[in-house]
């Protein structure tokens, strides 16, 4: 029964709040800066600037060249770590391929190729404090939306310890009673 117990406080440790990045916040054009920052995330255009779309493109965001492609590299430095971090790409044209690479610190956890408009899914990755839009493209660039993802509450990691804790202590109190 403790076993179980013990199990079922790792589980219910999985808990974590739903957040995304809100672009619909800044104003829609050139941004006249290669660094944003917002609450959850800081965002780096190794280009020549930030582009927002308007609202009737869904206020996605692009990395400029100078000749004003959305082809450039763009970081996103999140505040926390995140899971199940997804989003969109938009604006596709022949020719358009980025390479997301993805980030625990400075650990490369993996990268995903994407070479059309669509989901980006990336939930299999946790703790991701970062990525990095690796734009090779060759027609205009993506635009990038709707990323959501969760960060994990505080009590998480103490309610994990908990658990962990309480099965160490099962493990060893079995192992007592079997000599």
């Amino acid at each position: 029964m403790t076993t179980i117990a013990a199990a079922g406080l790792i589980l219910v440790s999985a808990s974590a709040s739903a957040d995304t990045l809100d672009f619909s916040v800044l104003s829609p054009g050139t941004q006249g800066n290669t660094v944003l920052v917002l609450p959850q995330a800081t965002i780096t255009s190794l280009g020549a600037d930030i582009f927002v779309g308007a609202a009737s493109i869904d206020h996605e965001i692009c990395a400029l060249t100078s000749g004003f492609d959305c082809q450039a590299d763009m970081k996103i430095d999140f505040a926390t770590a995140v899971n199940g971090l997804k989003f969109v790409t938009s604006g596709w044209d022949a020719g358009d391929h980025v390479d997301v690479n993805v980030y625990d610190g400075a650990v490369l956890l993996g990268t995903v190729g994407k070479s059309t408009d669509g989901l980006v899914d990336l939930t299999a990755f946790s703790h991701v404090t970062s990525i990095y839009l690796d734009d090779s493209s060759t027609g205009s660039g993506f635009g990038y939306d709707h990323f959501i993802f969760a960060v994990p509450e505080p009590e998480t990691y103490a309610m994990l310890l908990v658990g962990l804790g309480l099965l160490g202590f099962v493990a060893r109190r079995k192992r007592a009673h079997s000599i």
